[in-house]
Formats: C-alpha cells, structure tokens, sequence
C-alpha cells in the first residue's frame, strides 16, 4: 500500500523552517521556540535535504526566502495555523458541562441565541458549543452531540424528532405594506434557495404578479431578513426565526397567508450521546422548547 505520507519532510524542521521564514531569522526563530540557533539551521539543512532544493539565501547578515522557500511557507504557515487552531478547539472537550451543537446559522440566530440566556439560567453547568453549517453530516463521523439538520435520523443508532417545521411569511419594514397591498406585482422580493414559494404566496394570496425571479437572492436566510430590515424588500420567511427582527419592530409580518412548507428541520443525537447528563440535559430543554408548527396554509 501507499504511503500518502512519505514525501512530507520532517513536521519538526517545518515548524523551524516557518518560524525563521515568518520572522526572517534564524536566531528570532531559536528564540522563539526556545531552542538554539544551531539546531534551526540543523532543521533548515535537514528540510533542504529532503526537498533537494535550497529554500534560504544569505543577503549578507540576513536571509531571504527562495521562490520554493516562498512556495512552502505560505503552504506551511497556512497548514501549521490550522492543526494550531484545531488543537486549540480541543479545549473545549475538556470543560465539564460541554455539549457541542451543530445547528444552521438561521436557527442560531433567529431561535437559540434569543433562548441562550434562558438555557443558562435554568441549566448554568451546560456550555453549548455551536458549530454553525447547513451540510449534512452522519453523528458518527463528527464531534457533534446534536445535530440540527434538514434530513431525518437515518441510522439505527440515531435518535431524532421533528423540530422546527418550516413556515413562510412576508416579511418587510413598515413602509412597505402599503405596497405589497396596493401593487403586489411592484414590491420588490428577496429571495432565497426556495424562491417557488413566492408563486405559491402569490397563488394563495389570490394577487397578480408576473415576474418572479427579480430581486435579491441569499443561501442564508439570516442575510435575508437583514436585507429585509434594511427596507431592500419583502422576505418570505419563517416567522419563528424572524422574531428577533420582530420584537424589535424592525420587521412586520404582512397580511396574508402563511404557508407551512413540508420541509423540516430535525433535531438529532446518538443513543450513548444521551447517556451524558449534560447532553441529556439540554435534550429535553431543546424538546420542551421546540416550536414544531403552528396554524397555517399547507403546500406541496
């Protein structure tokens, strides 16, 4: 078998080779890592070695990265940054309370940051660690204690229930109502990934409009009811994840139908996941606050 690893030098003479790349000296470098000076221009030779090509070039006193040396810095430096990072995130593992969340960015936004106060009051030794993303991803093969995610529990080992079915209503500032009634073929829309729901407003509502596709257009319904506070034009969205912009007044919900999607957001974990108090924990708080769904229009 292949090793996919055999052409990755030494990862110790890495780190000295960036250390002296980013601060443009070998001494700085030694200082830095708290060895000697010797000992990174050992690493340095080591990683030329291996390479076969020189990476440094002496400018008298100093030194100056060749283009590999350029090449394989901005390589390293960006690669070195990352595992820095990781491990860093790895903290959080190790914090007692620790529940590691993923939930779309709308839902954090719109639902559990509003709530996030509450939880901490009721349960202050649970630390919810949120990974925002909409990709799905199988709980067996991440970090995640609870997913929220657009697809079922697909898994034997997978538990889940319903959390959020998703409605849609006209969204806008104020000053905008007046239009939507008035000259519903004028307002200008803001669409997202279902923009087919606004022909099927349109159809409910009993209004005309024929051109549908104008507008401004967001993957993340969060930037969309921003633009819609903004007085950029009418959202159709969900209600439940407006009620920040709501409660603020800087959105109104318009007259009209509500339509109930039959798309869903569920709430996943794993059996043993549950076996953890503070995943049990936030389970059922996240289960006796779950909005599911309210009156209002079903469509296909």
């Amino acid at each position: 078998m292949n090793n996919p690893y055999r052409l990755l030098p030494p990862l110790g003479a890495l780190v000295g080779f960036e250390a002296a790349a980013r601060l443009g000296s070998f001494s700085l470098a030694a200082e830095e890592l708290n060895v000697t000076q010797s000992a990174i221009s050992h690493q340095i030779r080591a990683l030329e070695s291996h390479l076969g090509q020189p990476l440094f070039q002496r400018i008298g006193r100093g030194i100056e990265l060749t283009d590999a040396g350029t090449d394989l810095y901005n390589t390293s430096a960006d690669a070195l940054e990352r595992v820095r990072l990781g491990v860093q995130r790895l903290d959080a593992y190790t914090k007692p309370g620790t529940v590691v969340v993923h939930i779309p960015p709308s839902l954090a936004a719109g639902w559990f940051m509003p709530r996030l106060a509450a939880l901490k009051s009721e349960a202050p030794e649970i630390e919810p660690w949120l990974y925002t993303g909409e990709s799905y991803q199988e709980l067996a093969d991440t970090e995640y204690d609870i997913s929220f995610r657009r697809e079922p529990p697909q898994l034997p080992d997978e538990i889940g229930q319903v959390f959020l079915q998703e409605c849609r209503a006209p969204l806008c500032v104020p000053a905008l109502l007046e239009q939507l009634e008035a000259a519903p073929d004028t307002v200008p829309l803001i669409h997202d990934e279902e923009p087919d729901d606004w022909r099927k407003w349109y159809a409910h509502a009993e209004r005309e409009r024929e051109n549908f596709s104008a507008g401004l257009n967001f993957s993340d319904p969060t930037f969309a009811l921003d633009a819609a506070a903004r007085g950029m034009g009418v959202y159709l969205g969900n209600p439940e994840l407006a009620k920040p912009w709501l409660k603020e007044h800087k959105l109104v919900q318009a007259p009209g139908p509500v339509l109930t999607t039959k798309r869903y957001i569920y709430m996943v974990t794993l059996d043993h996941h549950l076996q953890r108090p503070d995943v049990r924990k936030l389970w059922d708080w996240l289960c006796r606050h779950a909005p599911l769904s309210g009156d209002s229009t079903s469509v296909e």
